[in-house]
């Protein structure tokens, strides 16, 4: 497996894993998609996919925002 594979990979299973915790409204959800984050960019940067720059800027907001306002309702 190359490199490159393993970081589509861990992008797709993160992002899988983020979404179906969101489902269970877990705040493992947007923990894991600020993860996926990270692999999203890599990928993003090294294909030189410049068209991806918006999705993955608001992707990060918005799993920030959300784990902020969750934590904000269980803690009062």
């Amino acid at each position: 497996m190359t490199p490159e594979f393993l970081v589509q990979l861990s992008a797709s299973a993160i992002t899988i894993a983020g979404t179906y915790y969101y489902g269970n409204k877990s705040k493992l959800g947007p923990v894991l998609g600020l993860a996926a984050q990270v692999p999203w960019w890599i990928i993003m940067v090294e294909g030189n996919l410049w068209g991806l720059l918006p999705v993955n800027g608001m992707m990060v907001v918005l799993h920030a925002r959300n784990l902020w306002k969750w934590n904000k309702e269980t803690h009062g």
